[in-house]
């Protein structure tokens, strides 16, 4: 259920995610889509989206070797754009995959993901 104070969440989050965040682009691959002329199928480019987050290394007392490895790094983002695990993170000149993704969200509105990404 959607209430005034979640939608006001959204709004403090997205607001500090600005504020205090980075450059962090989301990229998502292209589709595979059929061209008639040609007949075959061909890939679409990839499609990237700016992303208001903040990327910060996992505390190392959580590395476990398994689910979370040294150098995964958490990307905290608004809740504007939903990740996929497929996608792909690109921040500080590199190419992150996504290995975890985890819902923050107050009532039934999403305020943030934390995007857990490994190189």
């Amino acid at each position: 259920m959607s209430t005034a104070f979640s939608k006001k969440m959204q709004g403090v989050a997205t607001k500090l995610l600005t504020k205090y965040g980075s450059t962090v682009s989301l990229v998502s691959a292209g589709s595979k889509v059929w061209n008639p002329t040609l007949g075959e199928y061909e890939w679409q480019p990839d499609t990237t989206l700016p992303l208001k987050a903040v990327p910060v290394p996992i505390n190392i007392a959580l590395v476990n070797g398994t689910t979370i490895q040294a150098g995964d790094m958490m990307v905290k983002a608004d809740y504007s754009v939903m990740p996929k695990m497929e996608d792909k993170v690109d921040f500080n000149g590199s190419r992150w995959s996504i290995v975890g993704l985890e819902r923050k969200q107050v009532n039934d509105d999403v305020v943030a993901w934390f995007i857990q990404v490994r190189k």
